[in-house]
C-alpha cells in the first residue's frame, strides 16, 4: 500500500507516510482506513515528500468532496500534508481553501516538517 497509516489512540494522532504512485484511490482507500481505524478525529500528519502524486485539480475536488462527505458523518481533525513538489503543493492548498471553515487541512514543503509539527500542536483538534 503507498500510504502506510499509524493512528495512535492514546496520544489522539494519526501518522502517515506516502511514497511512490499515489492516486486518487490511494487517497480514498486511506481516508477510508483512517475513517474504520477511529483516526479522523485526530491530528495527522501525513509525509508524502517521497511520494509521486498522480493528480489533478479534478482529484483536488473529489479529495474534498469526499472530506466534506466523511466530515458530515465524523468530525475531522487538522492535518499537516508534507508534499514533494510544487504542483502538489498547489493541489492541497486548493483543498485547504475549498474546505475553509469545514477542515484544517495544510500544505508544508519538505524542508518545512519542523513548521508541520508546531502548526499541528497550536491546532484544537477533535476531544
Amino acid at each position: 500500500m503507498p500510504i502506510q497509516l499509524s493512528v495512535d489512540h492514546e496520544g489522539r494522532k494519526v501518522t502517515a507516510v506516502a511514497t511512490g504512485d499515489i492516486t486518487m484511490d490511494d487517497i480514498r482507500a486511506h481516508l477510508f482506513r483512517e475513517r474504520d481505524d477511529g483516526g479522523l478525529p485526530y491530528r495527522e500528519l501525513i509525509d508524502a515528500s517521497k511520494a509521486s502524486p498522480i493528480l489533478g485539480t479534478a482529484d483536488a475536488r473529489a479529495t474534498v468532496d469526499l472530506l466534506r462527505t466523511l466530515g458530515n458523518q465524523h468530525s475531522l481533525g487538522p492535518t499537516a500534508v508534507i508534499v514533494p513538489n510544487d504542483v502538489s503543493y498547489g493541489l492541497v492548498r486548493m483543498v485547504e481553501i475549498l474546505l475553509e471553515g469545514f477542515a484544517e487541512i495544510r500544505p508544508f514543503r519538505s524542508t518545512e516538517i519542523a513548521d508541520a509539527k508546531e502548526w499541528l500542536e497550536t491546532q484544537a483538534g477533535s476531544p
